[in-house]
């Protein structure tokens, strides 16, 4: 049922209200939620400049509510204590904040935006000049993973750029895929506390990881995912020597970085390819690249409809492939992205929808959320720090495709979608964050 007008004497505990108004009209953490005790009737009756409505199917049936006398508004306590106003300006106070910050997160997303753009045309030259045999191909790469350190040197832009990984460009898959893959690699690497120069080699190899690839047609690129012939998939297998041999003649490529390129197929338990090698025989870096590797093709595989969402292609990274890639690894790269990674759209326990805007690193589970409202403004939008919340919660992530064009155009803050959410939670993921 939708919902209905009501006056201010006809509220009562276990009505679900709604308040059409602005967002910072009142203390409330959203617009839309059911009275709870007196003291919220009393503050729902100070309201001014709004409109309250009820929905009846959503509503508590009538004498079911507070159980400590009458629970009308005629009996709340209409006398607000300058403690009660004090703790409202605060409240509204924060909502205040949490958009200011919202704002000048836009405006970040905007400028990593413009830099990540900057990388992408560069790469598109660098793969030009890698396939023609010129070293110039190697100084633009260098350079490429210069300005993403540049970008991931604080926490914020690295939230922003996981907003801009990935795209629903097509003819751009293979770059896309280099940069994601560079660019995980580059946070797993960081954080598990290596070097500069060490993360650099990683990042290189990373990049130029699939560089074998280029030897092959787009016809048989095309057959990479969706041919089950054993002979092709043979002669795909071969890339990662292609790979090795092509930057062989480049005499400036480290060691590390063609073991990256020769074994990030490989797998701990002997089961990869090309060589079947075992854990011991791998290198640390190529162990890193791998994880990062095959989370970004179970996010982004080639046929939409397989591809899997971030927490269900963690899952599968830590349970079905783990003895294949390196734990430590793995954990990290969750530790980093987080179950609900900033770009993930999400309902609420409360019914709403919302877009993750930003991770909350000490409280994975409860980020930031920017909460959809046909009756705000988008640019006034609700910004919700779960963390500060008891009574809303991610009820589950939700894939875009799943919302409507007028949904889906009021939370999405920049153009470009990557590492879509999950529509259910694996606990051993879970486990790992909390």
């Amino acid at each position: 049922m939708a919902f209905e007008e009501i006056t201010a004497n006809e509220l009562r505990v276990g009505l679900y209200i709604k308040i059409e108004g602005s967002w910072f009209s009142h203390p409330f953490p959203t617009n839309t939620f059911k009275v709870k005790c007196r003291r919220e009737l009393a503050t729902l009756c100070g309201l001014t400049k709004v409109k309250l409505l009820y929905d009846p199917d959503k509503s508590d049936p009538e004498g079911s509510g507070d159980q400590e006398g009458d629970s009308s508004v005629m009996g709340a306590d209409h006398e607000t204590s300058e403690s009660d106003v004090a703790m409202h300006e605060e409240l509204v106070q924060q909502k205040i904040e949490l958009q200011d910050d919202y704002r000048v997160y836009q405006e970040h997303l905007r400028k990593v935006e413009q830099d990540y753009r900057e990388v992408l045309r560069e790469g598109k030259v660098m793969l030009q000049d890698l396939s023609a045999g010129s070293s110039r191909g190697l100084i633009t790469a260098k350079k490429m993973i210069g300005s993403l350190n540049d970008i991931l040197v604080s926490n914020d832009s690295s939230r922003a750029l996981m907003n801009l990984m990935g795209s629903n460009e097509t003819g751009e898959e293979f770059l896309l895929h280099s940069l994601n893959v560079c660019t995980l690699s580059i946070l797993i690497a960081r954080d598990l506390g290596l070097k500069r120069h060490e993360i650099e080699k990683i990042a290189m190899g990373a990049l130029l990881h699939d560089i074998g690839e280029l030897k092959y047609s787009a016809e048989m690129l095309l057959k990479k995912s969706r041919s089950t012939s054993a002979d092709t998939k043979a002669v795909l297998k071969k890339h990662p020597r292609y790979g090795k041999d092509t930057l062989t003649a480049f005499p400036t490529v480290p060691h590390e970085c063609l073991d990256i390129v020769l074994q990030h197929h490989e797998r701990l338990n002997g089961s990869g390819y090309p060589s079947g090698l075992k854990e011991a025989g791998i290198t640390q870096y190529a162990k890193i690249v791998m994880v990062a590797d095959a989370y970004d093709e179970l996010c982004n595989h080639p046929i939409a409809s397989m591809s899997l969402t971030p927490s269900e292609a963690l899952s599968v990274l830590y349970t079905k492939e783990r003895a294949g890639l390196w734990g430590d690894a793995v954990v990290t790269l969750i530790r980093q992205l987080g179950v609900y990674p900033p770009g993930s759209l999400v309902v609420l326990t409360n019914g709403s929808m919302g877009l993750v805007t930003s991770v909350n690193m000490e409280a994975r589970l409860r980020p930031i959320v920017m909460v959809y409202s046909p009756d705000i403004p988008k640019e006034e939008a609700m910004i919700l720090d779960l963390a500060r919340l008891e009574d809303i919660s991610i009820k589950e992530a939700i894939r875009p495709r799943e919302l409507s064009p007028e949904i889906r155009d009021y939370l999405n803050p920049r153009r470009i979608i990557s590492y879509y959410p999950s529509t259910s939670e694996s606990p051993e993921v879970q486990s790992l964050v909390e």
